[in-house]
Parts: structure tokens; sequence; C-alpha cells
């Protein structure tokens, strides 16, 4: 009912009533009622007329056009940490630096059910230099991962820029997984690069123990066959691990050689530690010039000293064999790692370096904006403390 019918059965209702009043006085008191009703009702549709039209609902995504089980989840991992270099002829050198456990870095990941036992996947994510503020990876913006695929019970399988089969075997057994001081960070110990373009993984599901990851990464030259294939296969049983790995990179991480590389790396947990170590080969062929190989292995250990802290402990060599002058380098590097909350670390590592006569190697954050320089021939050596926080 509208305020104009209501004002009507208002007065049908006076009149019908003012017959039966019997003084003039309570016949005033209902005009002067009506009329105060009336100049309500008034003003009530003059606000109902300047009130504004409340806005057009936006489209709502229904969860069967956004698919089954669906989900978008944003993700980030900030760490600086300040360093304290010496050793070297060139001077000392005092750093605030990014990415001392791990490289910082903002992404975004998830998923959809496509149909029962299948899942469309994607995860893009950007690295960048926390101190300075500027991105990593050459400046891409999504340098560190950028790719979409397929899962289910038959294993996983993405296309897009990609980490490594063999760089994800050799640092799962470096204690520090190329933190600052690592082994497999300064050089000590090779990885092959870390990501590639245009490639394509496939994961296999773990059956008895056993896995493996499958890479292929193409050149995309036109009448050029560059291309990386990558393997790695993984065993675990109770304490025990086991991984090998193989990568050929036909002329896609340099354009001017193949290289090839082999590891090794087994791991034991014992009690609260897990003691790991690991052997490479690596052999650069290159178009002009004689085939180089390296030798390089590392052993080391993470122990949960107690409920919050942690101990990482790490030694390694490596050099190119038959190499004039030697440029043998050795690494001994310490670390403690203390969890202060649900999403926050603190560090410290002390890292030492030995290096021969053709060997200038100095430690360094996995993902840093700047490392310290040495000349051929000096040690050289790191303090590292930082902080890192995850969302």
């Amino acid at each position: 009912m509208n305020h104009k019918q209501i004002a009507l059965a208002a007065a049908t209702v006076i009149a019908t009533l003012a017959p039966g009043l019997s003084h003039a006085g309570e016949i005033d008191e209902l005009k002067q009622a009506m009329q105060k009703m009336q100049e309500r009702l008034a003003q009530l549709e003059t606000q109902q007329k300047e009130a504004p039209r409340p806005a057009a609902a936006p489209p709502v995504l229904s969860a069967g056009s956004l698919g089954a089980n669906a989900n978008v989840t944003l993700y980030g991992k900030l760490d600086l940490f300040a360093e304290v270099n010496g050793g070297g002829g060139q001077g000392d050198r005092l750093a605030l630096e990014s990415g001392g456990l791990n490289g910082t870095r903002l992404g975004v990941k998830g998923g959809a059910d496509i149909t029962d036992g299948l899942r469309a996947i994607f995860q893009l994510e950007s690295g960048f230099f926390a101190n300075k503020g500027t991105l990593a990876q050459g400046g891409r913006f999504f340098g560190r991962q950028a790719f979409a695929g397929l899962e289910g019970s038959w294993g996983r399988l993405t296309a897009g820029r990609q980490y490594s089969p063999l760089y994800n075997a050799v640092i799962s057994y470096d204690p520090f997984e190329q933190g600052y001081g690592s082994p497999t960070t300064d050089g000590n110990v090779s990885t092959g690069s870390t990501r590639f373009d245009s490639s394509i993984v496939y994961a296999t599901p773990k059956y008895a123990g056993l896995s493996a990851n499958l890479m292929l990464a193409f050149g995309g030259e036109t009448g050029k066959s560059h291309d990386v294939a990558s393997l790695s296969v993984n065993y675990e049983n109770g304490p025990f691990g086991l991984t090998a790995a193989y990568q050929n990179d036909d002329h896609v991480s340099t354009s001017t050689a193949v290289l090839r590389q082999g590891f090794l790396g087994a791991s034991y947990q014992w009690g609260k530690t897990r003691l790991m170590a690991g052997i490479t080969h690596a052999q650069n062929d290159p178009d002009a010039g004689s085939t180089t190989t390296r030798r390089e292995w590392m052993i080391g250990s993470r122990s949960d000293l107690t409920a919050t802290g942690q101990l990482l402990l790490a030694y390694a060599e490596g050099r190119t064999q038959d190499a004039s002058p030697n440029d043998k380098g050795r690494v001994a590097t310490l670390g403690w790692v203390e969890t202060i909350g649900a999403q926050s670390k603190v560090y410290g590592i002390l890292s030492a370096h030995k290096n021969s006569a053709g060997s200038a190697l100095v430690p360094m954050g996995t993902s840093s904006a700047a490392n310290y320089t040495v000349n051929p021939g000096d040690d050289a050596y790191g303090l590292a403390l930082g902080y890192q926080y995850w969302f």
C-alpha cells in the first residue's frame, strides 16, 4: 500500500466517525491529526524521489563457472640480511642485501577441478630485491616461475618457465638450499641453470618410494635444434634417500657450448639430524676449444637442536680438471636458523672460502643484488645476519 492509499483510508475513517462525535473539539483534534499525517506523507514522498537509485549489482560467478574446488592464493616471502665480508685484497665490504636464506618473491597460484581426478593448476611468481625494490632474474616480471598445467593420480604435467629437475635435485642435498654461504651458490658445486623458458615438465606419482621428473625445453630458433633435456629419479625408504639426475643443455644456457651434467646425492635421517652428501660431474663442450670437466662434491647436515632452532653445516670442494692455474675452491659454512613466529625467522651464517690461484669464489646470498669480490687466489670470509617473513 502506497502513501496516497494510506491517506485516503485515514480520511475515510475520519469521515465515518465524524457524525458520531459529540463535541466540536474532538472533531478539530482529528482534523489536526489528519493534517499532520498528510504533511508527513508528503515529506516521505519527496525523500523517496530524491534518494539515489542503487547501483546494479556486479555479476557473481557461480561455483560451477569457476570449477569445483577452485582456489587462488596470493603468497610472498621477504628475506633481508646484513653482510660483512673480508679477506680479499680488494678490501672489506659492509652491505644490506636481499635473499639470504631464500630469494625474496611475490606470487599467485591456484587451480580448479575439471573433472573427477583431473585438476587445472597455475603459478606466477616474481622475484625482487627487497633492499632496492627492483626486479630480479634480469628484470623479468614473472622471472621465478610462470606455468600452467594439469595434475591427477597419473602425475603432473606443466608448461612454461620452470625449475629444472637437475637444479631441484642438487639443492635438495645442500643443507643451505642455495642460501648464504652455500656451495651451490658460490660455484663450488654446479647446479646447471636454475630455470628454463618454454619448458614442459612431467612429474610422476610416487610408487614404492620411487618418483621421477622429466623436463624438455625448446630453444625456439628457426633452423636450430637448441634444447634441454633433464631427468631426475628419487628414491625414499624410511630414513634413507637417494637421487640421481642428468641434464643435457644444448646451446640454451650458453650459445657457444653444450653443457652436460650428472649428479648423485644421498641422505640419511639420524634422529633429529639429516646427513647429506652429493657429487657432480659437469662437462663443458664448446663449439671452439677444448672440453673442460669439473669434479665437485659436498657434505653437510641439518639438525633440529631445539624446538625452534636449527643448526646447518656444509663443506664442499670443486675444481676444473687440468686447469692451469689450479682453480680449486673450498668452502666451509656454519649457520643457525631460529623460528621466532608462525611466519618469521632470524638467522646467522658464517662462511669461509679457500681459493687456489685460479679461483675467486666468495660467500653470497641465494638471490643478492650484489656480492663481495676478491682477486683470484684470495681467501674470502662472510658473516650474514638476517630476517625472513613469509605469508
